[in-house]
């Protein structure tokens, strides 16, 4: 019997030491300085940017802006393949109609599709919640305008009208520089933040088209609204160049968003992210600011994930 009992106070005593371990362990691993002691952040995200509508207007073709149809009906050469176009997919439409486009036809409510983007930045952590970020984001957008040309048709009926549909591509860089605040006593696991920064941004115009699609929304014809030959009027076998459209410009941003604790190492951070962003495009003759956000998932390391302390 005293056997049994030595062993039973053995028992409890190594467990009331193991306890005691752990409890010392857990409030070590899981202290608040974790979060907000001096040191670096970094992070990789990725998820959805939409881009704002008055830039979206650059792409709908108007006569106003830089890149516009005027360029292609304006050029005999160009006018004639579209002209041969439409009536090879519009029978009822012969050589001896005129083809042309009204300005009011013109997709005055265009948007920019659905983007993903990919982000990477730094933090670091100045005093006690406070830090200064560094992020880098990345978004391909691209713009589809339709409109109905017109025609005159010498027997009079106009019917079937052709559509044209407008395609453009657009690369875009932001660079924040930031403050942020992280609510680290706000709970174990789940920390909010903020940020609020100033923005620098590149936008590059990679593609602007218009193009004749078939029934089957097969491109028949597809003609660039880039001036690719240097302000010449184009003739056949002229000489192309490259030509950059887009370019530098500023803004401000913010961001908030949950910093969900998987261990001192690192947190999932899902985020909300917007900008008003005065792009280098411009539009109906000047560049306007416009309103951009996205949603991302962040994947953040702490600094303890490169120096265990």
């Amino acid at each position: 019997m005293k056997q049994y009992l030595i062993v039973i106070l053995l028992l409890i005593t190594t467990m009331a030491g193991f306890a005691q371990r752990e409890q010392i362990s857990e409030a070590v691993t899981f202290h608040d300085t974790t979060w907000y002691d001096r040191g670096f952040d970094f992070y990789i995200g990725g998820g959805m940017f939409w881009g704002g509508k008055k830039s979206a207007l650059y792409y709908n073709g108007s006569r106003q802006n830089e890149c516009n149809l005027d360029y292609l009906f304006s050029n005999e050469y160009w006018r004639r393949d579209i002209q041969k176009k439409v009536v090879e997919l519009y029978p009822h439409i012969s050589m001896s109609d005129e083809i042309g486009y009204r300005e009011e036809d013109l997709n005055l409510n265009p948007h920019y599709n659905l983007a993903a983007c990919v982000s990477l930045g730094v933090r670091y952590k100045i005093r006690d919640n406070w830090g200064l970020s560094l992020s880098y984001t990345f978004a391909r957008l691209t713009v589809t305008n339709k409109l109905l040309l017109t025609y005159n048709s010498v027997s009079g009926n106009n019917y079937d009208a052709p559509e044209m549909t407008l395609y453009g591509k657009e690369d875009r860089s932001m660079i924040d520089l930031s403050m942020s605040y992280l609510f680290s006593g706000a709970h174990r696991i789940v920390k909010p933040f903020v940020e609020l920064g100033a923005q620098f941004n590149y936008a590059r115009v990679k593609k602007f088209d218009a193009m004749l699609l078939d029934k089957n929304n097969t491109p028949q014809l597809t003609l660039t609204l880039f001036d690719i030959y240097g302000g010449s009027n184009y003739v056949p076998g002229m000489q192309t160049y490259d030509v950059i459209y887009g370019g530098g410009g500023f803004g401000a941003s913010f961001a908030v968003g949950l910093k969900l604790v998987v261990n001192k190492y690192v947190s999932l951070d899902p985020t909300f992210y917007g900008c008003m962003s005065r792009l280098n495009l411009e539009v109906y003759g000047q560049k306007p600011f416009t309103f951009n956000y996205g949603v991302m998932l962040r994947v953040v390391m702490n600094d303890f994930f490169f120096y265990n302390r």
